[in-house]
Parts: structure tokens; C-alpha cells; sequence
């Protein structure tokens, strides 16, 4: 069978194919539609790939799905649902709203431009009105849960109010928060169709990784007629074959939690070899590829950075260590944070050895990786405020503000989490910690 009747017979377009198989539309029409392409390496890769694929359809049954908060979770749920079902959005956002409801991407992730752009999606975005829940079969709840310092918990006032105006009108349906909770939250509402069903997504990457999940996780009974139809929802809208687990609703809050701890706890390992390395004057590139050739570590997640940032890594982290302190001390857990705080305090410090008080620090990007748009927590910020507590003029790189070649000149060193090619005439003055130029 070649190329062309394999994907035929997956029942997938050239541009679902291509789509699948992460190659340019134009190069995989070219492996289909030329001889000498199928003596390419890339025509095996293809067709080993679209041999593996397979989507497991327990039911065609088409949902109305409600998803609750318009953010990085919600949005990238609901496009992947609304391939197949009825989905209505909920926002407070006009601006969210007008521009999903145009089609139109809200934050950066190039799988989701494609989507929008290609598929017919069955999606409408509303301002929150109670009636959309009445005939929902599910309601999919991705409000935000900032974790807040006085009660060193998350603010859960949003999903609590989402629950009750759900229930209000809607007494049977299934509610899943995807929302981050502390460990026990949702065993607290006492509901058997209240579940958990946490969501592992990067910045940038948010539809993709609803596409090909690395699991499913479902805090819920699965002998709950709506709990296992829900599961199998997920899985028949995945491009890959991923394995679902079934546990309680306060396991699965844990998966959450400690998840993203050891994503932390990586992030602030490979900072601190690299600081190591750099007061030492040793090369941190090759100890790091070093340590990361060893199949037990891994040469992924190893970047080095300012420290973690964005919105889950810190919040997670410090509400995890709150939960432990009631069972232990906890104290690799609250070395994460304490070793992240360190990082930003070593990254000024070796900033401030290459200036003089009245340089100016210029810093191209507030971001915390370059695949996003999201500038909460980053770590960056902590290095500014650092440095002005100095008496560092700090000027940031905004190209509606000032051009980038006149930041350039302005700058007497340019400091960046991540390295960007366009700074490669200026590369002498850039201050990174980047290795790989990757995030």
C-alpha cells in the first residue's frame, strides 16, 4: 500500500496528513505525487507514522459541551471538541468572545490558527449566561485559581460560583474542572458528576497537546455511565493512542501537583549546574550535555533559564508545599522554590559584574519561553526589579515604542531568557543563560 491509499484509508486529507505527520502541506503532496519520493527517507518516515495512526471511536455520538474560561485550557478543549460536537464557550472577555466567534487566534499556538482557519468547527463564544448550561451534557470548567499568599491556597471562588450557577439549571449533567485545585477540593462538593480531569499543556503547544495527550487522567468513578463516556470523548478526539487512568478525584488533583513540582524541580537542577558552571568559569553547555546523555536523565527539559515562571510552575509548587505540611516537612519540595528564588538572585548579581551603575540594561523580551505570549511570573520581571533596586535604568524592548535597532544602540547590555537570532549583531552585548536556543 502506498502512501496516497494509506492515508486514504485512515480516512484523513493531504491536509490532516500533513497536519499529523508535522510536515508542510507542499512537501507531503510532493511524497505523494512524486516517483522519486518514494525512495525518500521522508516517504518512510510517513508512511511508518500513518501506519501507527489510529483513533479509537468508542461511539459517533455528538455531545453540547459548555466550557467555562476562554484562557490557555479552555480554548485549545474547545476547539478540539467543537471538531465533532456542539460547543459553546464562556467568557467575561468581549474581546475573547468577538474574536473566537471571528475566528480569530486570542493567544499564540500555531495548531490552533490551522484549525481555525481549516476546520469547520461547531463553536459559538458567549458572555456567561445561565440558560447554555440547561441542555449541556457536559460542562467543562477552566476558570483561573490564583494561588493566593494569605491563605497559602488557591482562590477557588470562580469554580465555586460556575458549580452552583451549573447546578442551578442543570442538575444531571456531568462538571469537569479542569481547573487547578488543592488535593481534596473536589471530593469536598460531595457530587458524584463533579470530577477531576487535570490537563498537562504547554504554552504555544496547547492544541497539540490535547491532540496527542501523553495520558488521560479522570479523578472519577468510571463505572459512572457519564464519567466513562467523558473519557472516551477525549480519547476519540486524540490523534495518538493515549492510556487513560482512572482514580479518585483527590489522586487525581495530586497527578497535578506533583507533576508540575517535578517539572520545577528539573527546571531549578539544570539552573543551578549552570550557575556552578558559570562561577567556576567552567563550560556549562558541555556538562550539561554531559549529565543529559544518560538515559535516566534525559536530554529534554534540560534548557537553562532565569528560573521557572509562567502561570502553573510557581503557584503549583507553592501550593503543594503548603498541602505537605500537614504530612511532612516537605523539604525537597520547598527547596524547588527556594532554589528558583536563588537563581533570579544569582542571574542579578552576575548581571550587575558586567555593568556600571549608570549603564543601561536593555531587555528584549518579558517572556518566559519563546513558543508563547504569556508574561505572568516570569522570571524575568524579578531580574528587573532586582536591577533597578540597584539603580540600573532598565528600557524594554517594544516594538510599538521604539525600533529594535535604536534599542540596540541604547543598550549597553541586552539581557534575554531566550537567545533570538536578531540579535546576532549585537551578540557580544547579550547576556542569556540560554544553551540551546530552545525553551
Amino acid at each position: 500500500m502506498n502512501l496516497k491509499e494509506l492515508r486514504a484509508s485512515k480516512g484523513l486529507s493531504q491536509k490532516d496528513a500533513s497536519f499529523f505527520l508535522s510536515i508542510p502541506l507542499r512537501t507531503y503532496k510532493r511524497l505523494e505525487n512524486e516517483p522519486n519520493y518514494s525512495k525518500n527517507s521522508k516517504y518512510s518516515y510517513a508512511l511508518n507514522k500513518l501506519r501507527e495512526y489510529k483513533r479509537y471511536v468508542v461511539n459517533n455520538k455528538s455531545y453540547k459541551v459548555t466550557i467555562v474560561g476562554a484562557g490557555y485550557v479552555g480554548f485549545s478543549i474547545a476547539v478540539l471538541l467543537a471538531t465533532s460536537n456542539k460547543v459553546n464557550i464562556v467568557d467575561i472577555s468581549e474581546d475573547k468572545i468577538n474574536k473566537i466567534n471571528n475566528r480569530e487566534p486570542i493567544f499564540v499556538d500555531k495548531d490552533i490558527e490551522y484549525y481555525l482557519k481549516n476546520k469547520k468547527l461547531d463553536l459559538v463564544a458567549h458572555n456567561i449566561d445561565l440558560d447554555i448550561y440547561k441542555n449541556s451534557d457536559y460542562v467543562i470548567i477552566s476558570t483561573p485559581t490564583d494561588y493566593k499568599e494569605e491563605t497559602k491556597s488557591y482562590d477557588m471562588i470562580n469554580v465555586i460560583n460556575t458549580i452552583r450557577d451549573v447546578r442551578s439549571v442543570n442538575k444531571n449533567c456531568l462538571i469537569v474542572i479542569k481547573s487547578t485545585c488543592y488535593i481534596g477540593f473536589t471530593k469536598s462538593l460531595n457530587d458524584p458528576n463533579i470530577i477531576f480531569s487535570p490537563e498537562f499543556l504547554r504554552e504555544g503547544n496547547a492544541l497539540k497537546d490535547n491532540l496527542y495527550p501523553t495520558r488521560i487522567i479522570i479523578g472519577g468513578d468510571k463505572n459512572n455511565k457519564k464519567v466513562k463516556e467523558f473519557a472516551d470523548l477525549l480519547t476519540r478526539n486524540a490523534l495518538n493512542s493515549p492510556l487513560t487512568l482512572y482514580m479518585s478525584s483527590s489522586e487525581a488533583e495530586a497527578v497535578k501537583l506533583f507533576s508540575n513540582a517535578y517539572l520545577a524541580l528539573r527546571v531549578s537542577y539544570f539552573n543551578e549546574m549552570d550557575s556552578l558552571a558559570a562561577s567556576c568559569g567552567l563550560d556549562s553547555k558541555v556538562i550539561n550535555q554531559g549529565v543529559s546523555l544518560d538515559p535516566r536523565i534525559g536530554d529534554y527539559y534540560n534548557n537553562p533559564s532565569f528560573g521557572y515562571g509562567g502561570y502553573c510552575l510557581p503557584k503549583d509548587t507553592n501550593a503543594l508545599i503548603s498541602q505537605m505540611k500537614n504530612v511532612s516537612n516537605n523539604d525537597l519540595i520547598t527547596a524547588i522554590s527556594n532554589s528558583n528564588r536563588s537563581r533570579k538572585e544569582f542571574i542579578i548579581n552576575d548581571i550587575l559584574k558586567l555593568i556600571k551603575l549608570d549603564s543601561t540594561v536593555g531587555v528584549f523580551s518579558l517572556l518566559s519561553k519563546s513558543s508563547g505570549d504569556n508574561t505572568r511570573y516570569s522570571a524575568i520581571k524579578d531580574v528587573i526589579k532586582g536591577l533597578e533596586n540597584k539603580g540600573i535604568k532598565i528600557i524594554i524592548y517594544d516594538k510599538n515604542k521604539i525600533s529594535l535597532e535604536d534599542f540596540k544602540k541604547e543598550s549597553d547590555l541586552i539581557i534575554t531568557n531566550r537567545y533570538d537570532s536578531s540579535l546576532d549583531d549585537v551578540k557580544e552585548k547579550v547576556y542569556t543563560r540560554d544553551l540551546f536556543k530552545r525553551d
